[in-house]
């Protein structure tokens, strides 16, 4: 609700019930200073299994070539890759907590008919990132890794360092979980009336163009196979999200 010349903002109350400019600031602090303790809860936890998170995250590198190891070059690197990867832990163990947080805070303002159409999303939303990071992980990784190091001279020796490495995986990781919410989008983009299946089906043509071009951006080779490799899963993801959205118009004819 806008107020009234020489109205204070703190003072306006749309309704009964609504919470005023002051007290839904008060609640998005609540809000964030729970995800980020729910962070830093993460954080502690992935900290303490840092040997297990470094030789999981190491996983990609001994399959595409099982004799490198990796050096470091700053005698405070061990330390700071150990944090960076407590972080990544923390924010992948937080994500539900964050996600719901969110969703808390933008709950309230919803319809109740909305409500019960967004709700069930977010299950989908988080399952669809773990998707893209288990995608890159098992299947990206391991091909683009071997690419990459297969361009090595016989007598040139790999001194591949840990921060380099673990930057590299985790970018691409994170990467992947958001290209794999492109579902998610297109059914948020549906349900706001911005899109239709119609639309998007009959664009299939230039969404495949993007998605390539986003692939060849993200893959590290650049090469064709690798680009395809992603390409594909993104296109059917694609093909999903027009499915979706025409079962959201079916749902509101009916």
């Amino acid at each position: 609700m806008i107020p009234s010349a020489g109205q204070p903002a703190n003072e306006v109350q749309a309704v009964e019930g609504t919470m005023t400019f002051w007290e839904h600031l008060g609640e998005l602090k609540r809000r964030i200073g729970i995800a980020v303790a729910g962070v830093a809860a993460g954080m502690v936890v992935a900290f303490c299994f840092r040997g297990w998170l470094y030789s999981m995250l190491l996983y990609p590198l001994h399959q595409a070539a099982p004799d490198v190891n990796l050096k470091f070059l700053a005698i405070q690197e061990p330390w700071i890759v150990y944090f960076r990867l407590a972080l990544f832990g923390g924010l992948v163990l937080a994500s539900p907590v964050v996600l719901w947080q969110a969703w808390a805070f933008i709950a309230p303002g919803l319809k109740r008919e909305e409500k019960r159409a967004v709700g069930p999303v977010l299950p989908v939303i988080l399952g669809l990132f773990c998707a893209g990071v288990l995608f890159v992980y098992f299947v990206l990784l391991p091909v683009s890794i071997g690419f990459l190091l297969g361009f090595a001279h016989q007598t040139a020796e790999p001194m591949l360092t840990q921060e380099k490495y673990f930057g590299f995986v985790t970018a691409l990781c994170v990467a992947g979980g958001l290209l794999f919410e492109l579902p998610a989008v297109m059914c948020v983009l549906g349900w706001l009336g911005l899109v239709t299946s119609r639309w998007l089906w009959q664009r299939t043509g230039w969404a495949l163009v993007v998605l390539m071009t986003l692939a060849a951006l993200i893959t590290p080779t650049g090469d064709a196979f690798n680009m395809l490799v992603l390409t594909a899963p993104l296109l059917a993801l694609y093909l999903v999200g027009v499915v979706l959205v025409w079962l959201i118009e079916r749902a509101r004819r009916r």
